[in-house]
């Protein structure tokens, strides 16, 4: 008993001390914020687990009490500047790696998703950037084409007969659909079931809303995958649908290893076939390796673009004088409801890329505070020094609803983005949906070609309205990395009314 007693003492002086230096004498000691939250990451475990997801509005108010920079965690600062974005997500000629902890939760080890250092960052993502140059994403819209056929056809369906459409499950089918063929060669054709195969989506949910306790508990996401998948299938359909994919990926992968086209092929090789090559390193030539990039490629390519399109959709269905602006301008390059137009001559057209900008600001992408780490470089910010080495960010949400940059942010007003241009105000400077710097998003080009065909297709081709589909289904409410409404996830629901025939 007297050990026992001798050890919980020692604890309790461990932690007392250990509170006492992170308040006083740690080197982020200076920057404002809350005592706890810098004694204890239990601060924002109770925000994002035990409340689940709500440490985005925490953050947001504690700049409200202590100003533009506000030490977070224990070791960690949050920066609520706009014209101080580009500081802390820096070009390649400034090094700015990972937070190690953030990208550990979802155990894609060897992927650009979780690379830390930017040497690792730079030789995995260099075989890819090739593929998602916006060259190389216009010789593939054939590929977008194909999948966007096929959506028409459901909604024309539901039209004759008088269905309800699940646009949100639909827009995910198709983008899904199009990065697998794109990355794998092949379809999983989830456009081609009735029901947009949405256990694959409610498993991507899952692992979203996972992320906040897979934050501090890593091991969890690798116990799943350690399962076997009658077990998941057992447990839950849609992880099981996700561990299902994340296998057929595998296979994939180990089939390009194998196989002479991954050492031997010319002319177009998939980008598995490109990064299972001989030009890759060696180490990451492994089956592991690949399916953990291929799983970030999909995941990537599937919700954020799709929640785009549903948000896209709700806000002109419920705007009908910015759909019928936007119908009209589209006759210039869709001549009739069929007419096929091309993301070039697509995104010449400004009232359609304010809708397309606007539909970007107010979905807003990625919800969660994403650290950079300068190894090697203080960082400066209004007389206070961020040491090297320390986890720092902002949060997109904040910059793309700010009013003095964007008044009335909850508007959706494309003619904001006319206005910009024609006086020389470069907003895309605050578009951060995708990021900026050497860490920017490697498949943005493709999320814009998705965007501006998918739109201008629906909006030519179709009337709709919103069935049982509140604003508050679309509204970020809660942070599980990217924006989740307060229940559930987001859905916009239509009924096709009619087809455009002029």
């Amino acid at each position: 008993m007297a050990a026992l007693a001798v050890f919980g003492c020692s604890i309790a002086l461990y932690l007392v001390l250990r509170s006492i230096y992170r308040v006083y004498f740690h080197p982020l000691s200076k920057i404002p914020g809350p005592k706890l939250a810098a004694i204890t990451h239990g601060y924002e475990f109770y925000f994002n687990v035990i409340k689940g997801g709500l440490f985005i509005w925490e953050i947001e108010r504690l700049h409200q009490v202590y100003g533009p920079i506000i030490r977070i965690g224990p070791g960690q600062v949050h920066i609520r500047d706009p014209d101080y974005y580009e500081e802390v997500y820096a070009s390649r000629a400034r090094k700015r790696e990972k937070d190690p902890v953030t990208v550990a939760r979802f155990a894609l080890d060897g992927s650009v998703f979780s690379s830390i250092t930017d040497e690792d960052h730079r030789s995995r993502r260099a075989p890819l950037d090739k593929f998602f140059s916006k060259q190389a994403i216009s010789n593939v819209e054939y590929l977008i084409r194909e999948s966007l056929d096929k959506l028409v056809r459901h909604l024309r369906t539901a039209h004759e007969s008088h269905k309800v459409v699940h646009l949100d499950a639909g827009f995910a089918a198709l983008t899904a659909d199009v990065i697998h063929v794109y990355a794998f060669g092949f379809n999983p054709g989830n456009l081609d079931q009735d029901g947009f195969n949405a256990n694959v989506r409610d498993g991507i949910n899952a692992l979203f809303q996972m992320g906040h306790i897979a934050y501090f508990f890593p091991f969890i996401q690798n116990l799943i995958n350690a399962l076997p998948l009658p077990v998941l299938r057992k447990l839950s359909a849609p992880a099981y649908a996700l561990a299902r994919q994340k296998k057929d990926i595998y296979e994939c992968g180990a089939a390009a290893l194998k196989s002479s086209l991954a050492t031997q092929k010319s002319g177009n090789p998939t980008i598995f076939e490109a990064i299972a090559g001989p030009k890759m390193p060696e180490h990451l030539r492994t089956p592991e390796r690949l399916m953990n990039e291929g799983f970030t490629l999909t995941v990537g390519g599937t919700e954020t673009t799709a929640r785009s399109l549903a948000i896209a959709m709700y806000h002109l269905i419920d705007r009908p004088e910015v759909l019928n602006k936007l119908r009209e301008e589209l006759k210039q390059v869709v001549p009739t409801p069929d007419s096929r137009p091309t993301w070039n001559e697509l995104e010449k057209l400004p009232y359609m890329s304010g809708v397309v900008n606007e539909t970007l600001r107010l979905s807003t992408g990625i919800a969660s505070y994403s650290p950079r780490v300068a190894p090697t470089e203080a960082l400066q910010y209004k007389g206070y020094t961020i040491p090297p080495g320390t986890p720092v960010g902002q949060t997109h949400y904040f910059i793309l609803m700010d009013p003095n940059i964007f008044p009335d942010p909850h508007a959706f007003e494309p003619e904001r983005w006319i206005r910009a241009a024609a006086t020389g105000n470069r907003l895309d400077r605050y578009l951060v949906n995708f990021s900026k710097g050497s860490r920017i998003c490697v498949g943005l080009n493709l999320a814009y070609a998705e965007l501006y065909l998918v739109i201008a297709t629906l909006v030519r081709r179709f009337e709709m309205e919103l069935y049982d589909t509140p604003r508050s289904t679309i509204e970020l409410k809660r942070d599980y990395g990217t924006p989740y409404p307060e229940e559930g996830h987001l859905k916009v629901q239509v009924l096709v009314t009619g087809l455009v025939t002029e």
